[in-house]
């Protein structure tokens, strides 16, 4: 459910993709629009990535015709920049809204990098029938997502709150994002890659490590690991987790842009 950037050489690195390419806020009224929404840098890196290599091979004439513009917002941990991002795009016809990132299993089911569409995703099973057959191994799921104000860390809590919800994977974003697409009736759906098991423990003092933008903040980072060296195991085994994940959102974006949808 929180997002941590692989470690490389011992410190946290960010992926490097290329990004501003396929990003872009200035959208003309009659410009239909498809926008991602990424709460984190790392997730927004990886869904950018995905887009530049589907705009790259996949030829004009068989892309979906009713978007002309892919664009990929950063919203922040849970959706604190929406305030600001929102208003851009109150004139503007959207398509349809993908809210994209990594989240916390609930299920024990789940194992890390597996792929989970929100149940309350429009088109949910076609989508995840067609990414099912393009698939060669791991299949993609559908089920109830529970969106959460604060970060869960224990396998206590997500036991708990799978009980109660039976939610199978836990986030900080998708209740809010989905009500504006529905506030524009406009299709919504949700896709997160597990970093974190039911069964795995987060430190929570990680939370510290990114920002409310969602930026890592390097002397955080630097300092917590200083005073609580014992972290560092944990959060590089994190960091390894993440970036599996975020490869698997990458393919699951794609994927998703193959299938045409919302149309």
């Amino acid at each position: 459910m929180l997002l941590v950037c692989p470690v490389k050489n011992g410190i946290f690195w960010q992926p490097m993709w290329p990004i501003e390419s396929s990003m872009s806020t200035q959208i003309s009224s009659d410009t239909k629009v498809l926008l991602i929404l990424t709460p984190v840098k790392a997730e927004r890196a990886a869904v950018s990535s995905a887009v530049d290599r589907w705009t790259g091979s996949v030829p004009e004439s068989l892309r979906a015709t009713s978007y002309e513009n892919i664009v990929i917002e950063q919203i922040g941990v849970r959706g604190t920049n929406l305030r600001d991002i929102l208003p851009r795009y109150m004139h503007s016809p959207i398509a349809g809204i993908i809210t994209a990132g990594v989240a916390g299993a609930l299920s024990p089911e789940l194992d890390i990098g597996d792929l989970v569409i929100d149940s309350a995703s429009s088109d949910t099973q076609r989508v995840a029938d067609f990414m099912n057959t393009m698939s060669n191994s791991r299949r993609v799921y559908v089920g109830p997502v529970h969106t959460s104000k604060t970060m869960i860390s224990t396998p206590e809590e997500k036991k708990k709150i799978f009980n109660e919800t039976q939610a199978v994977i836990v986030e900080m974003e998708n209740q809010i994002t989905r009500q504006f697409a529905s506030r524009r009736n406009v299709p919504w759906l949700g896709i997160r890659a597990v970093s974190d098991t039911a069964f795995d423990h987060l430190p929570p003092e990680v939370m510290r490590f990114v920002n409310k933008s969602g930026n890592i903040r390097p002397w955080e980072v630097t300092m917590g690991l200083a005073r609580r060296p014992l972290l560092i195991p944990q959060v590089i085994r994190l960091g390894k987790h993440t970036g599996i994940a975020t490869q698997r959102l990458s393919d699951g974006i794609g994927a998703i842009l193959r299938s045409g949808w919302p149309f």
